[in-house]
Protein backbone atom coordinates (compact mmCIF):
# COMPACT_ATOMS: atom_id res chain seq x y z
CA UNK A 1 0.00 0.00 0.00
CA UNK A 2 2.46 2.32 1.22
CA UNK A 3 4.69 1.61 -2.13
CA UNK A 4 1.47 2.61 -4.55
CA UNK A 5 1.19 6.00 -2.49
CA UNK A 6 4.46 6.65 -3.19
CA UNK A 7 4.19 6.04 -6.90
CA UNK A 8 1.17 8.32 -6.60
CA UNK A 9 2.78 11.33 -5.02
CA UNK A 10 5.64 11.11 -7.29
CA UNK A 11 3.46 11.21 -10.16
CA UNK A 12 1.50 13.91 -8.60
CA UNK A 13 4.85 16.22 -8.81
CA UNK A 14 6.24 15.16 -4.92
CA UNK A 15 9.77 14.03 -5.28
CA UNK A 16 11.03 10.62 -4.26
CA UNK A 17 12.00 11.71 -0.64
CA UNK A 18 8.95 13.72 -0.20
CA UNK A 19 7.07 10.42 -1.66
CA UNK A 20 8.27 8.38 0.67
CA UNK A 21 7.92 10.33 3.88
CA UNK A 22 4.85 11.67 3.09
CA UNK A 23 3.34 8.22 2.44
CA UNK A 24 4.25 6.82 5.75
CA UNK A 25 2.81 9.13 7.20
CA UNK A 26 -0.58 8.71 5.54
CA UNK A 27 -0.18 5.31 6.01
CA UNK A 28 -0.65 6.14 10.29
CA UNK A 29 -3.49 8.27 9.44
CA UNK A 30 -6.60 7.69 11.63
CA UNK A 31 -9.44 5.36 10.22
CA UNK A 32 -12.16 8.39 9.34
CA UNK A 33 -9.79 9.79 7.32
CA UNK A 34 -8.90 6.67 5.64
CA UNK A 35 -11.65 7.21 2.99
CA UNK A 36 -10.72 10.70 2.29
CA UNK A 37 -7.58 9.67 1.17
CA UNK A 38 -8.22 6.47 -0.84
CA UNK A 39 -10.99 8.46 -2.93
CA UNK A 40 -7.80 11.26 -3.50
CA UNK A 41 -5.89 8.51 -4.62
CA UNK A 42 -8.18 7.13 -7.01
CA UNK A 43 -9.95 9.64 -8.67
CA UNK A 44 -8.15 12.64 -7.35
CA UNK A 45 -11.44 14.19 -5.70
CA UNK A 46 -10.73 15.83 -2.58
CA UNK A 47 -14.04 15.47 -0.36
CA UNK A 48 -13.69 17.81 3.11
CA UNK A 49 -14.03 16.74 6.61
CA UNK A 50 -14.27 18.64 9.79
CA UNK A 51 -12.58 18.28 13.18
CA UNK A 52 -12.35 21.08 16.38
CA UNK A 53 -13.94 23.56 14.40
CA UNK A 54 -11.75 23.21 11.35
CA UNK A 55 -12.20 22.12 7.88
CA UNK A 56 -9.92 19.88 5.99
CA UNK A 57 -10.67 22.04 2.36
CA UNK A 58 -10.18 25.45 4.64
CA UNK A 59 -6.96 24.18 5.63
CA UNK A 60 -5.60 22.96 2.23
CA UNK A 61 -7.09 26.68 1.19
CA UNK A 62 -5.69 28.71 3.82
CA UNK A 63 -2.66 27.77 3.89
CA UNK A 64 -1.92 26.54 0.24
CA UNK A 65 -1.31 23.34 1.31
CA UNK A 66 -1.42 19.44 -0.78
CA UNK A 67 -4.29 17.91 -0.15
CA UNK A 68 -2.30 15.51 1.70
CA UNK A 69 -0.37 18.04 3.91
CA UNK A 70 -4.32 19.28 4.89
CA UNK A 71 -5.18 15.36 5.76
CA UNK A 72 -2.06 15.32 7.63
CA UNK A 73 -2.75 18.34 9.63
CA UNK A 74 -6.15 17.50 10.37
CA UNK A 75 -4.83 13.70 11.39
CA UNK A 76 -2.96 15.78 13.72
CA UNK A 77 -5.90 17.88 15.00
CA UNK A 78 -7.91 14.67 15.80
CA UNK A 79 -4.81 13.04 17.62
CA UNK A 80 -3.14 16.27 19.74
CA UNK A 81 -6.03 18.63 19.42
CA UNK A 82 -4.47 21.20 21.39
CA UNK A 83 -1.43 21.40 19.93
CA UNK A 84 -2.13 21.75 16.46
CA UNK A 85 -5.20 24.39 17.13
CA UNK A 86 -2.19 26.72 19.09
CA UNK A 87 0.00 26.16 15.82
CA UNK A 88 -2.67 26.33 13.27
CA UNK A 89 -4.30 30.06 15.25
CA UNK A 90 -0.32 30.60 14.97
CA UNK A 91 -0.54 30.47 11.03
CA UNK A 92 1.27 27.16 9.87
CA UNK A 93 3.39 26.68 7.34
Amino acid sequence: MMENISNILQRRGYSEKQSARVAAELQDINDSLKSHLSKWLVSEEESDYHAEGFSLLELKRKFDMTYPAALLTMDWLIKEPENAIRSINRGIK
